[in-house]
């Protein structure tokens, strides 16, 4: 932890997240192990929370380790293995989607896609 951490930022990701979770202030305590003053304290930028705490609150808003430092330094947080495989799953079913659409496609649109991913991994045109 370098320099002065952006604690306004911190605040409203963690009011974000929360959010997006459905969650209360008083759940999100909950969750963590800690009091709703703290959750409040942390919501307002008004105090940084001790390390253990903020692993506490950084595991309910399933978040990485370290991820409330990084948000105060100005980047993101690290996405948890549960969001890498709802987006991949995400990403597989637009692709199923994509698939299906082309396969009822006897025309231009399924060979350029063909060959593009021909392209895409390097595979010769007459495999």
């Amino acid at each position: 932890m370098g320099g002065e951490l952006d604690r306004e930022r911190v605040a409203k990701y963690v009011v974000a997240r929360r959010g997006s979770m459905g969650l209360t202030q008083e759940q999100l305590a909950e969750r963590a192990g800690v009091t709703v003053k703290t959750i409040y304290n942390l919501e307002a930028g008004e105090r940084w929370p001790q390390a253990r705490t903020r692993s506490a609150i950084e595991a309910a808003l399933d978040w990485r380790p370290g991820d409330l430092v990084r948000i105060g330094e100005g980047l993101e947080p690290v996405p948890s293995a549960s969001e890498d495989m709802s987006l991949a799953l995400r990403e597989l079913s637009e692709l199923n989607a994509y698939f299906a659409d082309l396969q009822a496609d006897a025309g231009d649109k399924r060979r350029m896609a063909l060959a593009f991913l021909r392209a895409l991994y390097g595979e010769p045109e007459g495999r």
